[in-house]
């Protein structure tokens, strides 16, 4: 995990600083800049990368100051030593128009700072790196452990930092690689001006400002070369009443599950879903293992005394527990078209039948009444529709309204299509909000009101799609909803009955 300072003071902490440059004039007028800006500082020159190692082997280094030239490549290597013995060192350029890496160069290689040779330059680095400086210690001096696994990256899975103004204070290189963007590029920016969407940057903001526990967030963000769907979860690290007030924010890449049409329920062809596979067990499952060793090494360190530090690893364990329900679910959703079998005849009545044994506790519990038509018989993956009817009425349980929950499941025809309904009088569905509830872990409630991670009717959906059929809703606020599953084509070739009778309570 790195060096831990203790005992930090930000008033009496000697800062420890290499200033690299093989023009000895410009290495000298830095390190007097830096001595007028804080006397209290150890200042080191070197012209060579053996003179950095030499440096580094006397002592921890707070910050390296660098004009790589030709030489950017072979000083990564020197940087990645200098972050082993102390994973909170600033790396920061300091090089000519001409000689200066570029922002693509600089992605994911952890530099925290770059400011252009110039005689304004010489004049502002020192204020801008010294505030960088007080930050990063203020972090470690408040999260040892939370500060190192951020700067260090060593959970890979894109994360920062953000004070309680909305304004980025550290990021890991995976948020960097994501976001194709250098951290320069985005330390001291609000996180909401990552958001491609003005009116979600608008949300975002509302949102932030009013939680005081674990929220998620779907947004577009701005990407270089190409566009990213995230899913966003924001945790408090500290009192949130506070003026130091911080967020933990992590970010997950859904782009390509998305894309490849099996959240969106669209067709995927077989080459298509072994890339969404490949997506989920490769980038979610590995950073999940990840997560759960570092936080097995945190649990039994002897620094969780402190309680902030117990804290914070406890509410590692709470998110590895939820990322664990997350892969699990987008692995249902990609599993459906693969797991496809040969449908058969059958009649709706007995889905629905099972649906309901299978729930009886819940309705047993709750009183609630399910009233229910004879339904047509069809050509279905009996399996997967007792799932769809299941989540269904499992739903319109959990989000009752004070009256005890009444479901009405009835069937009808149109003139191509054979609709099942079901019916219910909970809290229902502001028509804004119709669009996002079947996607990919969208929720329109916290956790802590209705328990869930939001890809039960993706799933629906996507399983009803690939009868050749769709699911839609129709819902006002406060007045309940109504689920339609609509059957065309190859369902429908072997309907047998679809008459209405007299309704039958469950």
């Amino acid at each position: 995990m790195g060096q831990t300072i203790t005992n930090y003071n930000p008033l009496n902490y000697k800062y420890r600083i290499i200033i690299f440059d093989g023009e000895r004039h410009d290495r000298g007028l830095l390190a007097l800049a830096l001595r007028s800006a804080a006397p209290n500082l150890e200042i080191l020159e070197a012209e060579s990368a053996l003179e950095i190692a030499h440096h580094v082997s006397t002592g921890t280094v707070d910050a390296l100051i660098a004009d790589p030239g030709a030489t950017f490549a072979d000083l990564l290597g020197l940087v990645e030593q200098i972050r082993k013995r102390t994973p909170q060192s600033l790396f920061w350029l300091f090089s000519s128009q001409s000689t200066k890496p570029s922002a693509h160069e600089c992605v994911s290689h952890g530099v925290d700072g770059r400011t252009d040779k110039t005689s304004a330059g010489f004049l502002n680095l020192p204020t801008a790196l010294l505030e960088r400086l007080r930050v990063t210690h203020d972090l470690r001096s408040r999260f040892p452990l939370d500060a190192d696994t951020v700067f260090s990256g060593a959970f890979a899975i894109p994360a920062c930092l953000i004070a309680k103004t909305g304004n980025i204070l550290a990021v890991n290189r995976e948020l960097e690689q994501i976001l194709e963007r250098p951290r320069y590029e985005l330390i001291e920016r609000p996180f909401d001006q990552l958001l491609a969407e003005p009116e979600r940057q608008d949300e975002w903001r509302r949102r932030f400002m009013a939680a005081s526990e674990r929220w998620e967030f779907a947004a577009m963000l701005r990407v270089n070369s190409r566009q990213l769907t995230a899913a966003i979860t924001a945790n408090p690290l500290t009192d949130l009443m506070s003026a130091q007030g911080l967020w933990a924010v992590n970010v997950l890449d859904v782009t390509r599950l998305l894309q490849s049409g099996v959240a969106s329920g669209t067709s995927a062809s077989e080459n298509e879903l072994d890339t969404v596979l490949y997506a989920v067990s490769h980038d979610l499952q590995a950073p999940l293992n990840s997560l759960v060793s570092h936080a097995r090494t945190l649990a039994e360190t002897a620094q969780l005394k402190d309680p902030e530090a117990r804290s914070a690893v406890d509410e590692i364990g709470a998110l590895t527990g939820r990322m664990q329900r997350m892969l699990d679910g987008m692995l249902q959703v990609a599993s459906v078209r693969a797991n496809q079998h040969e449908p058969e005849v059958v009649n709706l009545d007995t889905v629905v039948q099972d649906a309901i044994a299978n729930l009886r506790s819940e309705i047993v519990e709750t009183g609630a009444r399910i009233e229910r038509t004879v339904l047509p018989t069809l050509l279905i993956n009996r399996q997967q529709m007792v799932q769809v009817v299941q989540n269904l009425i499992a739903n319109a349980l959990k989000f009752r309204s004070k009256r005890t929950p009444h479901i009405r499941i009835s069937a009808e025809e149109t003139g191509d299509a054979v609709r099942m309904l079901v019916e219910d009088n909970g809290i229902g569905i502001d028509p804004k909000d119709i669009g996002r509830i079947f996607g990919m872990f969208q929720r329109l409630h916290s956790e802590r009101e209705y328990p869930g991670i939001g890809v039960g009717l993706a799933i629906c959906r996507q399983i009803v799609r690939a009868h050749g059929g769709d699911l839609f809703v129709e819902s006002v606020a406060g007045r309940g909803a109504c689920f339609i599953i609509e059957f065309r084509g190859a369902a429908l070739r072997s309907v047998i009955t679809t008459g209405p009778r007299n309704g039958v309570s469950a």
